[in-house]
């Protein structure tokens, strides 16, 4: 199954809102401080094992004057053969519904309610129907990878060291243990990790081919180098930002759906690729299409280059008013002009030279179209 639509009422900045998703792709764009985060932020507030309080209910709404929490809900639809089976045990008449609508209302599992087309129906125990949606997770910061890390933290399997543990995951080392092992079987699995991770980084991040991740260990400590045409091995602090982040978000992403069904996992991302440079963010781009074909993906940006025009129907642009916050779903009207004005983009901001002197014929394209 998947989620079809979201609705969200007096949450934070936003007072009444409605998005249609994407069955793979929903692009949230607009301009800093426009409520983008706020739209991610209340999809994760959804979860039962969240707090939906007065601290999150926009001051400007009757429920706030009322002392009610916002409502979060979401419309579910696409049900396979087997979950329909599962829904229809909880309830005889999921049966014969293509969808219905999940509302949150509170921070109890009683606060749950779902809605169909003639009815409201208030569920008793809500764990079991969430066992069956997908899995939202909210990835808003992403522990970027270490020069080195060592094995009594490994094995500990912190937070803060998931991605050098979901790097040794590609690699089927589920048992970081292994690699510090004096073995055959310990030096396998460092050299096969190393190179699983090299093949799979070069076929998404075009920007070094030649690139090649070389892990090595050294008594307790697990030691994580990069090399390419132009650099024997290296550490991570002289790769770029940009890159750090990419791979580091690439290594948590495929480490999560390496073993997923198919809709299993909603990926909520805010600003991915902030740090990348217009050709990574493309590259970018096209990693998500990837991991679309089995799992939904909602990510929020400001940046037009993350956009995949192919698919104009993804986008949404976000603005923000007096009214608060709401959403334009037809961003691509009028060559893409919600988009544009939304984030102060005009045809000429992406050339590094002004029309002044350039060929009579092209400024004149160039004026028009910064005039539409």
């Amino acid at each position: 199954m998947i989620l079809s639509h979201i609705y969200i009422n007096a949450f934070k900045s936003i007072l009444s809102l409605s998005l249609p998703l994407d069955p793979k792709i929903t692009v949230i764009i607009g301009a800093n401080e426009s409520g983008k985060t706020n739209i991610l932020k209340a999809i994760e507030t959804f979860l039962p094992d969240r707090d939906l309080t007065l601290e999150y209910t926009c001051q400007y709404s009757e429920f706030y004057q009322s002392g009610k929490p916002p409502q979060i809900g979401v419309e579910i639809t696409g049900f396979t053969k087997e979950e329909r089976i599962q829904l229809g045990k909880m309830y005889d008449g999921f049966k014969n519904m293509d969808s219905f609508i999940l509302m949150r209302e509170g921070s109890n599992l009683t606060d749950y309610k779902i809605q169909t087309n003639d009815k409201t129906l208030t569920i008793g125990n809500v764990k079991p129907l969430f066992a069956l949606l997908p899995k939202i997770i909210y990835f808003d910061t992403i522990p970027i990878i270490r020069d080195r890390v060592d094995k009594e933290n490994l094995i500990a399997g912190g937070k803060e060291f998931q991605t050098e543990i979901n790097l040794l995951k590609i690699g089927s080392v589920d048992d970081p243990s292994i690699i510090f092992e004096d073995s055959m079987r310990g030096r396998r699995a460092v050299e096969e990790t190393s190179r699983e991770i090299t093949h799979r980084i070069r076929q998404v991040w075009n920007q070094e081919p030649s690139l090649e991740i070389k892990l090595r260990v050294n008594g307790n400590l697990l030691y994580i180098d990069f090399s390419d045409a132009t650099t024997v091995y290296d550490t991570p602090k002289s790769r770029s930002l940009g890159f750090l982040w990419y791979l580091s978000f690439y290594i948590n992403f495929i480490a999560t759906t390496l073993e997923a069904k198919n809709n299993e996992y909603l990926f909520l991302l805010d600003e991915p690729g902030l740090h990348l440079h217009p050709a990574g963010q493309k590259d970018l781009t096209k990693l998500l299409e990837n991991l679309s074909e089995k799992n939904q993906v909602i990510y929020t940006t400001h940046s037009p280059f993350m956009i995949n025009r192919e698919f104009p129907n993804r986008v949404r642009v976000v603005n923000k008013d007096n009214e608060g916050t709401s959403v334009d779903n037809e961003a691509y009207r009028e060559n893409w002009k919600p988009l544009r004005q939304s984030i102060g983009l005009t045809i000429s901001d992406l050339f590094f030279f002004s029309s002044k002197g350039m060929d009579p014929e092209l400024a004149k394209k160039s004026s028009i179209l910064n005039k539409k």
